[in-house]
């Protein structure tokens, strides 16, 4: 379901109706926020005239992401061969042949030249659309061939509304969900229906109130739980945002960490002491 983007739903309908839908976008924001459910909503309104989730088999569309569970963690050049392929067939019975490349900042050099260019030579019955936070990630060169679209997060009471309405929650429970999730409806959504959540809320609220901080941090960059790391560092960084002015030194602290963790080959551990310290 896409909560907060209405306008962005009239503007590319109209777009389309005036075939003026350009060849390919950006679109970024934040996690969470819809930017990839839009991209297939659009897909879907272009093959079956519903801005909707699927309910037929698409396609006319293609959707291109990093494959976890085989251990891949970027995009490579595969991949965009069989984008090529795709796009340059014509469709059957939609207005494009979409592609959809979601979690785009994990593309890696040799894949943004090659779509670089299919952009710079697009199919005139082609649509390309990258999802991911930043386009700051991306190539420079590869920037200038997309229109931008940004995704805003939506306001705490639509959120609330969507979780009142939709997850069945009740309103204190909503309120309080709602302001955490800071404007993240996808990450509202899965506070209210993970279990998992609950446990891990608590976890945040001892390490935040400064309690076996030590213990935390050795049990999150232990080998066996490297799927906590993430999401733990994630509830740590949305509560912080909660009072932004005032936690502005930890969050800076926590982001550099993460940059530097994902960059080179550090000592998580220091790293995230360095970093969590700022937190006390």
């Amino acid at each position: 379901m896409l909560i907060g983007h209405d306008n962005l739903v009239k503007t590319f309908k109209r777009l389309i109706k005036e075939d003026k839908l350009s060849h390919g976008y950006i679109f970024f924001g934040e996690p969470q926020v819809g930017k990839a459910t839009f991209a297939k909503y659009l897909a879907n309104f272009l093959e079956f005239g519903k801005f909707e989730d699927s309910l037929g088999i698409p396609t006319e569309s293609l959707v291109i992401t990093p494959d976890i569970q085989k251990g891949d963690n970027s995009i490579g050049i595969d991949a965009v061969r069989n984008i090529k392929q795709f796009l340059y067939s014509k469709p059957v019975r939609s207005l494009r042949r979409t592609v959809i490349i979601d979690n785009a900042e994990t593309l890696t050099n040799q894949a943004q030249n090659a779509i670089l260019k299919i952009a710079e030579e697009p199919p005139p019955s082609g649509l390309l659309l990258l999802v991911l936070p930043n386009p700051e990630v991306i190539l420079p060169t590869l920037q200038s061939r997309f229109q931008k679209v940004y995704f805003p997060r939506a306001s705490t009471e639509t959120v609330k509304n969507f979780l009142i309405k939709e997850a069945k929650v009740g309103a204190k429970e909503a309120s309080r969900i709602a302001a955490i999730s800071v404007g993240r409806v996808g990450r509202a959504n899965d506070i209210a229906l993970s279990e998992k959540w609950a446990s891990l809320d608590k976890e945040v609220g001892k390490f935040l109130k400064g309690v076996n901080r030590g213990a935390i941090i050795k049990d999150l960059i232990a080998p066996e739980k490297k799927d906590k790391l993430l999401p733990f560092l994630v509830e740590v960084i949305s509560r912080l945002r909660e009072d932004k002015e005032r936690n502005y030194p930890a969050l800076k602290a926590i982001l550099k960490r993460l940059t530097f963790m994902s960059q080179f080959n550090v000592n998580k551990r220091l790293q995230l002491e360095a970093g969590l310290l700022w937190t006390t």
